[in-house]
C-alpha cells in the first residue's frame, strides 16, 4: 500500500544503492599480498571485442537531454527522522539515455543508505531501483529493484507492457492494470512535465509490489522552501491514496518543486504516526559545462596552501556548482563511468563505476572527491556479496591524494578505514593507527585511474607510478603506451591507446587498458590477470563527460 510503506513512499518509492566500487577496478589491478604472485604466464591478455554493430538492447552513447531531463543530472538528498538529524543519504540520478532493451528510453537511478547512528541502531539498509522509461511518455517499461537490509537481500525484475496493460514479475506471475501505469520514481519525474498551477489535480496508478494505486498529486499555493542547497520558490503538491485502506490517511506525503524550469524536487516529507521523515535537497549537478571558480584569477595563488595532511575531524566542504574550476583535466565534475565485470569464462560478475562526484575543500586543501563502487551481481552475488565503497579525496592541481576513505562490505567481512597523506613527511596515518612510508607522489588505487587518464599518453611514452595497494602495502608500477587500435564495445568502435601495466621490478605484465584517443581518454577496456584467473573490465555507460 502506498503510505503503508512510508520509506518507500518518500523516497519516490524506488531509492536505493548502487553500490559500485572502483577502487577494486583498480585494487584488481595489483596482486594482493599472500601468497607470493606465480611465476608470468605466457602470451598476453584477453584482447578487447572486435568492432560490431550496436546490438539492440545494448546502452546507446546517446546524450544530452530531453525536455527537463539532464543526462548526469544527479541530486543529493539528506533525509532526518525524528532526533536523527541525518538519518539516511537518498540520490536521485538521470544515468543515461539509449536503446535500452530495445526501446529507446531514459535510465532513472535512485539509491538510498542509512547512516550513522541511523544505520547502526535501527536498520543497515542499501537499497538501489533502476526505471528505464520511455523517452517521450516516462512511463516504465522495466524496473531492476536490489535491496539490501541487514542480511537479508533481495532482487526484483518487473517488466511493463503498457500496451496490453500488463506487469510480469520475475518469478513469472503477471497482474493486470488499468493502463498508464506509474512506478512512484518515474512519477516523480512525470510531475516536473506538469502543469503545476495551484489548484490542479494530476492523476496517476501506481505500482507498489504487485498492488496498484490510484493516487492524486494536488498542486497548492506556492512557498518559500529552505533547504541545505539554499533557499527555492517552491511549488507545494500533496498526494492522497484514493483506494487504500483508512489507515492511509494517517500518513500524509508532501513534495515541494522549484518554481523554475528545472522544477527540482527540493523537499520530500512524510508525516506519520512515528514521526516525521524529511528530505531535503543538499546538493544537485545539474550542468556537465566547464565553470570558473568565483575569485580565483590566472596566476593568483592556488587554495593549495598546504601539503600536510588534514588534521582529525577534518570535514569536507563542498563547492556550488556555479564556483567549481574544472582545470585542464579530461574528467569534469559529474562524470560517471559505469563498467561490467566478466571473470574467467563467466560474462558478468559485477557491475563497477567510477565517480567525480564533488570539488571541494577539506582542510586547506582544494580537492576533487573520487568515488569508486564495485558490486557482485547474480550467480556471483550468491556465492560472494560484495558491495564496496572507496572515496578518495585528491588535490584538485596535483592529482595526488590527501584522505581515502574504504567501506568494504564482503560476504559476512564488514570494514571501515580511512588514511591521511602526509606529503610534508611523505607517510601515511590509518585510522587502524599504523603509520607507512611512501615515496612523495605515491597514489591509491582511485586516484591512479584519474591520473592515468591525465598523463600526456604518447605512443612510446613510458610513466612510473608508486601506489598503496587494498592492504596498503606499497608497489611500484609501469604504464607504458603501447599502440593505437580501433576496438568494439557496447558503446561502438573506439579510437584508443592500448596501454601495458607492468610490475616495475620485474617488468611482469600484469594487466593492459585501452583509453580513448580524444580529450576524454575514457578507460574503454582493462584485462587484469590475478592469481584467480583473468578479470574483464568494459565500459558499458557514461555521463556527465566532456
Amino acid at each position: 500500500m502506498l503510505f503503508q510503506k512510508p520509506v518507500r513512499s518518500l523516497l519516490a518509492g524506488a531509492l536505493i544503492v548502487w553500490m559500485v566500487s572502483a577502487g577494486a577496478l583498480a585494487m584488481k589491478l595489483l596482486p594482493q599480498q599472500s601468497p607470493p604472485p606465480q611465476p608470468p604466464k605466457a602470451g598476453t591478455l584477453t584482447q578487447p571485442p572486435k568492432i560490431t554493430p550496436e546490438l539492440p538492447g545494448q546502452i546507446s552513447a546517446v546524450s544530452g537531454s530531453g525536455g527537463l531531463l539532464t543526462i548526469g543530472e544527479r541530486l543529493t538528498f539528506n533525509v532526518s527522522w525524528s532526533s536523527f538529524v541525518t538519518a539516511a543519504r537518498m540520490e536521485l540520478e538521470v544515468a543515461d539515455r539509449g536503446a535500452f532493451f530495445g526501446q529507446e528510453g531514459y535510465q532513472l537511478r535512485t539509491r538510498v543508505e542509512t547512516i550513522g547512528y541511523a544505520r547502526s541502531l535501527l536498520a543497515d539498509v542499501d537499497e538501489q531501483y533502476n526505471s528505464y522509461v520511455d523517452a517521450k511518455t516516462m512511463l516504465p517499461y522495466r524496473l531492476e529493484n536490489s535491496s539490501r537490509r541487514g542480511r537479508n537481500k533481495s532482487e526484483e525484475l518487473i517488466t511493463l507492457d503498457q500496451t496490453r496493460n500488463s506487469v510480469r514479475y520475475g518469478d513469472g506471475s503477471e497482474i493486470t492494470t488499468p493502463g498508464n501505469t506509474w512506478d512512484f520514481s518515474s512519477l516523480l519525474y512525470a510531475l516536473r512535465f506538469r502543469d503545476l498551477k495551484p489548484g490542479t489535480i494530476h492523476k496517476f496508478s501506481a505500482l507498489f509490489g504487485k498492488t496498484i494505486t490510484d493516487v492524486e498529486a494536488i498542486a497548492r499555493t506556492n512557498e518559500r522552501v529552505i533547504t541545505q542547497s539554499g533557499a527555492y520558490d517552491a511549488i507545494r503538491v500533496d498526494f492522497t491514496a484514493k483506494n487504500t485502506s483508512a489507515n492511509a490517511n494517517r500518513y500524509r506525503v508532501r513534495a515541494w518543486f522549484s518554481n523554475d524550469v528545472q522544477r527540482l524536487p527540493v523537499l520530500l516529507t512524510l508525516q506519520s504516526p512515528f514521526g516525521e521523515l524529511r528530505a531535503e535537497l543538499s546538493s544537485s549537478i545539474i550542468s556537465n559545462k566547464p565553470r570558473t571558480e568565483i575569485g580565483r584569477n590566472p596566476g593568483s595563488t592556488p587554495l593549495l596552501a598546504s601539503t600536510s595532511a588534514p588534521p582529525p575531524g577534518a570535514v569536507f566542504e563542498a563547492i556550488a556548482v556555479g564556483e567549481v574550476a574544472q582545470d585542464n583535466f579530461p574528467f569534469l565534475v559529474g562524470e560517471r563511468l559505469s563498467y561490467d565485470i566478466s571473470w574467467g569464462n563467466f560474462a558478468s560478475v559485477g557491475k563497477a563505476s567510477f565517480s567525480v562526484r564533488r570539488q571541494g575543500k577539506l582542510s586547506n586543501h582544494r580537492v576533487f572527491e573520487f568515488v569508486s563502487e564495485v558490486a557482485s551481481v547474480g550467480a556471483a552475488r550468491a556465492v560472494l556479496g560484495v558491495n564496496d565503497i572507496f572515496t578518495s579525496y585528491v588535490d584538485a592541481e596535483k592529482l595526488v591524494p590527501v584522505r581515502t576513505e574504504a567501506r568494504l562490505r564482503e560476504g559476512s567481512r564488514n570494514k571501515e578505514i580511512s588514511a591521511d597523506y602526509d606529503w610534508s613527511g611523505n607517510v601515511v596515518r590509518l585510522s587502524s593507527g599504523t603509520t607507512i612510508p611512501v615515496k612523495s607522489g605515491t597514489l591509491d588505487l582511485v586516484s591512479l585511474f584519474y591520473a592515468l587518464r591525465a598523463a600526456d599518453l604518447k605512443i612510446g611514452a613510458t610513466y612510473g607510478w608508486g601506489v598503496l595497494d587494498s592492504n596498503h602495502n606499497p608497489k611500484s608500477l609501469t604504464f607504458r603506451v603501447v599502440k593505437r587500435e580501433i576496438i568494439g564495445g557496447p558503446l561502438g568502435s573506439q579510437d584508443t591507446l592500448q596501454i601495458d601495466i607492468l610490475k616495475t621490478e620485474n617488468q611482469q605484465l600484469i594487466a593492459q587498458a585501452w583509453i580513448s584517443n580524444d580529450a576524454r581518454r575514457l578507460p574503454v577496456y582493462v584485462a587484469a590477470r590475478l592469481r584467480i584467473g583473468e578479470l574483464r573490465f568494459q565500459l558499458t555507460g557514461k555521463s556527465g563527460t566532456k
